[in-house]
């Protein structure tokens, strides 16, 4: 798709300056990591399978972690603002919020039809004596993804800022789209495989370890929609590692193709723009050119095989270590790590000087599916 349109709220303009490079350098530090040094604390712990079945930030490393849900600072705050009575705007008649809001989800989601339900929705604005935020929840959203058939989605979205000693930049933010269907376990089990399959691929590791052979099936094969954002596949669990002649399966090429694509620098690139507009401030949220894989880390001999997840064929301790190493890679680029599978979602955590970025992928839709930030 080509670039949103930039827009401009009225009266929007210098009221922003001091804040705009405030928060750019935050995001800077969080993503480039060329000033910071982190040390994973836990990163060799042992996994453990459940957290406290609501949890704010922050989470601390672990891997394997499972909760209910974690909580930003918007949601926090919205909490605390129990039985104060907000101002209500509704969002029918503001026409650059609704454009804005098209934007971002048309930006996490990566293509396709965007349809938002705005007629009964309502801003919702609270405050206190340091914060302010606004709200919008259960939005619907209909998405049509390229060559897929149209799916139910719920928006969530909270903006803030303040002096709360939360906010190491003073303002904070969560947009989250979650499909209407109930993920099972299954489908969070592979989401979780998934995911730590594109961080695999997004710091270079797995095309460092994957043989020519199918290195070459994977580039070589011919992209088809369910590469691509759309309608679930079959499990992956039913699904071979290779066939009889010793190739790759379908389900196992189909993951592979999906990571080479390195969906998380996408996902960045697209929501620079229209972060910026939400935010009021300029979001640098390129992935940093120039890192690659530390080869120490991912000795050929003594690593895991990208296939294997791919195909769901790895166990368990198996990919809990493959995340504590997926740790130490991505503390040598300045972020703390962190992959938590909540209830419907599983949810990455960058950290890095104060800041922590949030991105969140749908089980059932198959993409990733939000983004947070405080």
């Amino acid at each position: 798709m080509s670039g949103p349109r930039r827009i401009r709220r009225p009266g929007a303009g210098k009221a922003g300056t001091v804040q705009r490079k405030v928060a750019t350098t935050g995001v800077i530090i969080l993503l480039a990591g060329t000033v910071l040094t982190f040390v994973l604390e836990q990163a060799v712990l042992t996994p453990r399978t459940q957290v406290a079945s609501t949890s704010a930030l922050p989470v601390y490393s672990a891997v394997g972690q499972r909760t209910d849900d974690v909580s930003f600072w918007p949601w926090t705050f919205y909490a605390e603002c129990a039985g104060q009575e907000p101002s209500l705007i509704p969002v029918e008649g503001d026409s650059y919020l609704q454009e804005m809001l098209v934007l971002i989800t048309d930006g996490i989601l990566g293509g396709g039809g965007v349809e938002m339900d705005t007629t009964a929705a309502s801003v919702e604005t609270y405050h206190d004596a340091r914060s302010s935020c606004e709200y919008l929840q259960d939005v619907p959203v209909t998405w049509t993804p390229e060559g897929g058939s149209p799916r139910a989605l719920t928006l969530d979205m909270a903006r803030g800022s303040g002096s709360d000693p939360a906010l190491a930049f003073g303002l904070a933010m969560s947009f989250v789209l979650k499909s209407e269907e109930t993920p099972t376990e299954a489908q969070l089990e592979a989401a979780y495989r998934q995911v730590l399959l594109d961080l695999w691929f997004q710091c270079g590791a797995a095309g460092w370890l994957m043989d020519n052979v199918t290195a070459s099936e994977v580039i070589s094969a011919t992209p088809s929609p369910a590469d691509l954002a759309g309608d679930p596949q079959e499990a992956p669990g039913s699904q071979p590692l290779g066939t009889e002649d010793g190739s790759l399966s379908d389900e196992a090429l189909r993951r592979l193709q999906a990571s080479a694509r390195m969906p998380i620098e996408s996902l960045l690139d697209r929501l620079a723009a229209p972060l910026t507009e939400a935010l009021a401030v300029d979001v640098y949220l390129q992935w940093p050119a120039g890192i690659g894989p530390d080869t120490a880390l991912w000795p050929p001999e003594n690593s895991p095989d990208p296939a294997a997840l791919a195909a769901g064929t790895m166990s368990e301790a198996d990919t809990h270590k493959l995340e504590q190493r997926l740790q130490q890679q991505y503390a040598e680029y300045g972020m703390e790590l962190q992959v938590v599978t909540l209830s419907d979602s599983v949810l990455v955590l960058f950290s890095g000087g104060g800041v922590t970025m949030g991105l969140y992928y749908d089980p059932v839709l198959e993409t990733w599916s939000g983004i947070a930030i405080q």
